[in-house]
């Protein structure tokens, strides 16, 4: 896993925990609220009951308040109220047992089922507990955590995709920079490896120091211009004539598998980006053709081209090649460089196209509508 991905996963982990962190914050007012109204309606109910119960038991003898606090609050056998009635013996139509002190109220839970509870002491000495369900109350407490979740994570599904398109466009030049650099390094690497280790003539060493020149300076042009690249208002701003037999001769160098013809000499736009898009589409190339194959490039009115004599690609590598998904993963199998080719060529007012020659190889074109120099 790279770098940038770790510190996305990080900073993605980091934001989802605040971010529920607060929702059930900003939640947990809500929910509390359910809960004290669930109580405060209970109590009001209790104590209308209670009262009339008060009044019941205290108009009859002692003897018969038993029985008359059972018939009075048989009445609400059917609803979703039940009762405990405390005197010398007790009367209780409680689905279950339960023991709460006498002033107490809140909820509890009894095989997955709530309930709401209250105890109270009657004026007379007779306690009263009062149960009643409360899956109303449970149902809307659920509702509002899963709102809050839900919404939580919809908002981190979404942060976490803006967070991956920024990190993804603040690491692309980098990334697209690391992969443009690793030819001119190689390249400078294996001309002063030469010089340490070869004994050259003083024209060879000059040559060898020169092209070490040479791939420095593209390293420094390469980075200016990938850094800019996704500025559409410079783009164009440094464009001037490029010498295609040049840059072709120069390429060949790097390439000994290239053969060329120039046609077409002179084309407007950027050396360095231009050479990096041939680079890319040669490397390819090459790579795809058997050891000593040749590489053609050819250069004709408004057209670069660039054909192999390989194994040839498939429909869906074809249709990939000519289409690339704007939004991929970096440093995927297949590198970056053919996003960052058709970005190069349309930046030179160029399309770049992909397709299979008759002896089963691929060929890359280059055709640019904007470009009148012969």
């Amino acid at each position: 896993m790279k770098l940038w991905q770790k510190t996305y996963l990080l900073a993605v982990l980091t934001c989802a925990v605040i971010l529920f962190i607060c929702m059930f914050v900003v939640s947990a007012p809500a929910v509390a609220m359910t809960a004290e109204n669930g109580i405060r309606t209970a109590r009001t109910e209790e104590r209308a009951i209670s009262s009339a119960l008060e009044r019941t038991v205290s108009s009859v003898s002692p003897s018969r308040r038993r029985a008359v606090a059972a018939e009075f609050l048989k009445n609400y056998e059917g609803s979703d109220l039940t009762f405990r009635f405390t005197d010398e013996t007790v009367y209780s139509s409680l689905p279950f047992m339960l023991t709460k002190a006498e002033g107490t109220a809140g909820f509890v839970r009894h095989e997955k089922e709530l309930y709401v509870f209250l105890s109270d002491m009657l004026p007379s000495g007779y306690s009263l507990l009062y149960l009643k369900s409360a899956s109303t109350i449970d149902r809307l407490l659920v509702r509002q955590l899963l709102t809050a979740t839900l919404t939580g994570t919809v908002i981190a599904l979404f942060m976490a995709l803006i967070l991956y398109v920024l990190l993804y466009r603040v690491n692309l030049p980098v990334s697209r920079l690391a992969h443009e650099m690793r030819t001119p390094l190689t390249v400078m690497r294996g001309y002063a490896e030469t010089i340490r280790d070869t004994r050259l003539t003083d024209e060879q060493r000059h040559t060898a120091a020169s092209y070490i020149a040479d791939e420095s300076r593209r390293l420094s042009e390469i980075s200016s211009r990938l850094l800019t690249i996704h500025n559409k208002d410079d783009a164009g701003d440094d464009f001037g004539p490029v010498d295609l037999v040049e840059l072709f001769g120069h390429l060949q160098k790097t390439y000994p598998e290239v053969v060329y013809e120039a046609s077409w000499e002179t084309v407007i736009g950027d050396r360095a980006m231009l050479s990096s898009l041939l680079s890319n589409l040669i490397e390819n190339a090459v790579r795809a053709s058997e050891p000593g194959s040749p590489v053609e490039l050819r250069s004709e009115r408004n057209r670069i081209t660039v054909t192999d004599h390989g194994k040839g690609l498939t429909d869906a590598e074809l249709r990939y090649l000519n289409d690339p998904p704007r939004i991929r993963r970096i440093h995927t199998k297949g590198g970056i460089g053919i996003p960052l080719c058709h970005q190069i060529a349309k930046t030179h007012g160029a399309k770049l196209t992909f397709s299979r020659t008759e002896d089963g190889g691929t060929e890359a074109k280059i055709t640019f509508y904007n470009s009148v120099t012969g």
